[in-house]
């Protein structure tokens, strides 16, 4: 199997509520972490990104340490590389400074994964391919597309302080898609709410029926798409249509998930589902694997945070 990896590569840096603080690297890292153990040896992983040629030395080492993930896509530009300073405050909230900012990607760097049996899209920066290069890989690939929209919701201010926003165009986003990953938060933003947290009356099946809506309002195909809600320690929400009305089912973790840190948890969940999806499991069955790697993300296994988060 070939599978395709599109995002940026962030130095993190975490302050955690306790005060705990954690240095490394995250974006997309955790995506290839998670794949090469579960599906390293069977496939050739090959990640799609620039990196800033400050770090560029020391990002494609611990790729290398990666079984399976391969380094030919990897550019490295003048541009100091992404540095995210993330801290969390005890609500579970947090905000969120970008610093660097290597540039999106363009068709030519991604056309080399016309011929993968999956492409993996995460939105990490929120700028990570440009438009315009995201429809032209569309046209041209016939394959599934899983994109994790997470950070298209954030915008970012001229201090790279980030702040969340509905992204323009991104119903032409979704519409690029196949499987498609957001969070609640995300999903309401999308629905263009900005209240949060939502009212308890607001219902997930009424949040997921309105972006429907204002899909089909855009003239966006949805039959064919399947929507992945992930709702933290109660697992996700799989959002499908189907005869005439949307079908909603709840995957819920096999076992316990336990508040945690949980930076990377929503890469380690695609990655997961996008490894069972590339060996043709169903779209379940492959959401009970996602759950399962985020809940050891969350429960701080090593096998998935020891090159990402290893402290300074």
């Amino acid at each position: 199997m070939k599978i395709g990896v599109i995002g940026s590569i962030n130095r993190d840096t975490v302050l955690l509520a306790d005060k705990t603080l954690k240095q490394g690297w995250g974006g997309i890292l955790y995506n290839l972490i998670t794949l090469s153990h579960l599906i390293g040896k069977r496939a050739e992983i090959f990640p799609v990104c620039n990196i800033g040629r400050d770090c560029g030395n020391e990002i494609n080492g611990i790729l290398r340490q990666l079984p399976g993930v391969r380094v030919d896509y990897i550019h490295e530009v003048p541009a100091r590389n992404n540095h995210c300073y993330l801290t969390y405050s005890a609500d579970g909230e947090k905000t969120e400074i970008l610093k660097g900012g290597v540039p999106p990607l363009r068709f030519d760097d991604v056309a080399p994964l016309l011929d993968s049996d999956m492409i993996l899209i995460n939105y990490i920066s929120g700028r990570d391919i440009y438009l315009k290069s995201l429809q032209k890989l569309r046209k041209l690939y016939a394959g599934p597309i899983f994109m994790d929209i997470h950070s298209a919701t954030l915008g970012k201010r001229p201090n790279g302080a980030r702040f969340f926003r509905r992204p323009p165009y991104w119903q032409k986003m979704i519409k690029a898609a196949d499987y498609i990953q957001m969070n609640r938060r995300e999903l309401a933003i999308l629905n263009g709410r900005r209240e949060w947290p939502l009212s308890p009356k607001i219902r997930l099946i009424d949040e997921c029926s309105l972006l429907f809506r204002h899909l089909n309002s855009a003239g966006v195909t949805i039959s064919n798409k399947a929507f992945i809600v992930t709702t933290g320690i109660d697992g996700c929400h799989i959002a499908r249509p189907g005869d005439g009305r949307l079908m909603l089912k709840h995957i819920t973790p096999s076992k316990p998930i336990k508040d945690g840190d949980t930076t990377g948890c929503g890469d380690c969940f695609s990655a997961g589902m996008v490894a069972e999806l590339a060996k043709g499991a169903s779209i379940y069955n492959s959401a009970v694997k996602g759950n399962e790697v985020a809940g050891r993300r969350v429960a701080g296994s090593r096998l998935y945070i020891k090159l990402s988060l290893k402290p300074d």
